[in-house]
């Protein structure tokens, strides 16, 4: 059995050999030539240009921290909010380069984009998000009816990503089962009412989570209203620490 699988292993390698030398692999970004043995789908300029090292960020909500005022401390972005989660990790800032990364994965047929995106997180984050011990990675759910338009979740793929780079299993146990606008017109308050009971879990994992360590993945984060209201649900049915990993921290909160 292992000797079928290795030759299986070997063939694929041989296969993805010989189309790399058909069609080298190429940056997503810029279109420049890429290594053969390139992970991400990024040359270095772009990836740079895309998640440079940030400051300082707030160690629960993500925002980046005023100078003088340390991760330790209650920053002035979440101090007025309830905030269900523990922590959040952010790849970035949602602006420029990653901004419009991030707006690309939203489109018809983002696949490509949302997987190079996501290796990028599982690169930047993984050693970050080993610490936190995650039992499982849930992906922020979508709602129907915009899946049938959209054709694909970005966090699904992300969360993949990053499940991989962990070694632990991706869980679809949330359901969105309100539709609720767009969030970025609302002021922050209004978005945490406008997602309160928009989400269930599905009924077979409604005792699964006892004293479990899980981790959320979701494309922005703004005011952290969204991952809240999931992280309540999830602590009620009685999960012990709740972290968040985003590809960009929005300002707003």
């Amino acid at each position: 059995m292992h000797s079928v699988l290795r030759i299986w292993q070997n063939l694929q390698k041989f296969g993805r050999g010989l189309l790399n030398l058909a069609l080298p692999p190429r940056c997503l970004r810029c279109d420049d030539d890429l290594s053969h043995e390139a992970v991400i789908s990024l040359c270095l300029k772009c990836t740079q240009a895309i998640a440079p090292e940030i400051a300082a960020c707030c160690d629960r909500c993500g925002a980046i921290l005023p100078e003088g005022v340390i991760p330790a401390e209650c920053c002035p972005a979440c101090k007025d909010f309830s905030l269900k989660f523990d922590a959040v990790y952010p790849l970035g800032h949602y602006e420029g380069a990653l901004r419009e990364l991030v707006l690309k994965t939203k489109r018809l047929s983002s696949e490509a984009v949302s997987l190079t995106v996501g290796r990028l997180l599982a690169e930047r984050l993984g050693e970050k998000l080993a610490k936190f011990r995650a039992d499982a990675v849930l992906p922020i759910p979508m709602h129907w009816a915009k899946r049938f338009f959209r054709g694909v979740n970005s966090p699904e793929l992300l969360a993949g990503c990053l499940a991989k780079k962990l070694g632990i299993p991706v869980v679809r146990t949330l359901v969105r089962c309100r539709y609720t606008g767009p969030q970025k017109n609302l002021l922050p308050r209004e978005r945490f009412r406008n997602v309160r009971g928009a989400f269930r879990l599905r009924r077979s994992d409604q005792k699964r989570w006892q004293d479990s360590r899980l981790l959320l993945v979701d494309d922005i984060l703004t005011t952290g209203a969204t991952c809240s209201e999931v992280a309540r649900l999830l602590k009620q049915a009685g999960a012990a620490a709740i972290a968040v990993a985003v590809v960009a921290r929005a300002d707003g909160s």
